[in-house]
């Protein structure tokens, strides 16, 4: 999916001043006020409000004392000194100064955080970690290797088993160097990996021992690293595993109860290739992990801005105070609208519909559900029907996020066929109709060109009108 958003991107965008490296001179968020391009034509509504600022508007948020209680951004560790940079580069910037900042998120989990910026987004990725009853970490998707990242994991004990969550480029693009790192460790992948950091093909129901080990046997020939093993498609835990695969193909964090999986894949034929993404269920710690399905947008009122983005940004841009709203909203893909509240001060009502809440990202509301609509609804009802968790921690903006079983499946109530205006308006965020504008152009554009798989679902169904 990801190869679909970069094409449109390149197409579409008019960026000048793009940073290669940290605190560039030239100010991006100046710089990407041009707008996007449609056709030739400069959207208006993504253009840049003057004197806007992040204010309270009518929008409801959910308090982050409830939703976010855990989460604390500058409780971090770090060892700048220790060296921020890899060979081969990395392939998006930050290049050479690629900062590590580690959390604790709590219950023997930690995240490692490294940033990720392409044209006018930036946002934070994460390396979820989990110590295993024998002491090894369970180290779900790497992140680039620096020495200060590898000190920061390696203080936390050896490195066992590694997981490959997802097959999106941004996500797998350092695994290789990380695998020679630590090569000891065990490496299990999410089916349908494919581009230029290695191609596999996907484990299916009904498939034989022999079956099995050439999917994983030519995993290790075209991914360019070992693999012990693919995960497969759909439920994977200790009680069903035995009419999944035998039981030496699997992992021993399946085997013994620590981890229930939950796995999903599409394989669309106008798709560039399939998209997967594996759910991890941690019984001892009650959490469920996941990667790019839901994100929870700290709202700038209540939390400050992560201090990593300083190792990127100058003093100047993060404190104006349109940064983090911009960001947010460039990095789900709604438009840079403002409105003016009661007292005349303009705000972004995306970024307001988003803010404190547990959500599915616009953009793969736009691509990914509307695309493949029973595929995603299938996976969800097996994460709500199998896993237990009071507590979700995700790859991207703020984790760990307090949420129960129910509270997930609402955040994808936009697939429910039984939906009704009630339940949508209560569970979905409040985004405005003309808020999708930019998805739309995307996805047209998309259609047009015939660069993906077309759109058969409503997925801005309960937007709000104007």
């Amino acid at each position: 999916m990801w190869r679909i958003i970069i094409l449109a991107l390149v197409s579409i965008t008019a960026v000048s001043g793009w940073s290669h490296g940290a605190k560039d001179p030239v100010n991006r968020r100046e710089a990407i006020s041009d707008g996007f391009l449609f056709g030739g034509g400069i959207v208006s509504a993504l253009s840049r409000p003057q004197n806007a600022i992040a204010s309270p508007s009518s929008v409801p948020t959910t308090p982050s004392s409830i939703i976010l209680s855990e989460w604390d951004p500058l409780a971090y560790k770090n060892f700048p000194l220790e060296g921020q940079s890899v060979f081969p580069p990395p392939f998006l910037p930050p290049i050479t100064n690629k900062a590590t900042y580690r959390y604790s998120l709590g219950r023997d989990t930690w995240a490692l955080e490294q940033l990720l910026a392409f044209a006018n987004v930036t946002a934070t990725i994460r390396t979820n970690v989990v110590k295993l009853s024998s002491g090894g970490l369970w180290v779900c998707g790497p992140l680039w290797p620096t020495k200060e990242y590898c000190k920061l994991l390696d203080e936390l004990g050896e490195v066992t088993e590694v997981v490959l969550p997802v097959n999106a480029l941004e996500h797998k693009a350092a695994m290789k160097q990380f695998v020679q790192r630590y090569q000891k460790a065990k490496v299990w992948v999410a089916p349908g990996q494919y581009g230029p950091f290695g191609e596999c093909g996907a484990i299916k129901a009904g498939m034989s021992a022999d079956q099995i080990k050439k999917v994983v046997h030519d995993a290790s020939k075209t991914m360019g690293y070992h693999i012990s093993g693919v995960l497969p498609i759909g439920s994977l835990s200790k009680d069903s595993a035995e009419s999944v695969m035998p039981k030496n193909l699997r992992p021993s964090w399946i085997n013994d109860g620590t981890f229930g999986v939950e796995t999903l894949y599409v394989e669309l034929p106008e798709n560039a290739g399939p998209v997967s993404e594996s759910a991890f269920h941690h019984n001892a710690s009650n959490t469920l992990f996941v990667t790019d399905a839901v994100v929870c947008v700290p709202s700038s009122t209540d939390f400050p801005i992560q201090p990593i983005f300083e190792t990127y940004f100058d003093a100047t841009v993060l404190s104006d105070p349109t940064f983090w709203p911009r960001t947010v909203l460039q990095a789900v893909f709604l438009p840079l609208r403002a409105e003016s509240d009661s007292l005349g001060t303009q705000y972004y009502p995306g970024y307001e519909a988003l803010a404190n809440r547990l959500v599915r990202a616009p953009i793969l509301r736009a691509f990914a559900d509307a695309r493949s609509p029973h595929e995603v609804r299938s996976w969800v009802n097996n994460i709500v029907r199998n896993s237990k968790f009071d507590r979700i921690i995700t790859a991207h903006f703020a984790s760990p996020i307090n949420a129960s079983p129910s509270l997930f499946a609402d955040a994808f109530e936009h697939l429910n066929e039984n939906a009704t205006s009630e339940s949508l308006s209560s569970a979905l965020p409040p985004i405005t109709c003309q808020d999708w504008s930019t998805l739309d152009s995307l996805n047209s554009f998309i259609g047009d060109n015939k660069l993906g798989a077309p759109v058969v679902y409503d997925y801005k169904a309960g937007c709000r009108g104007v």
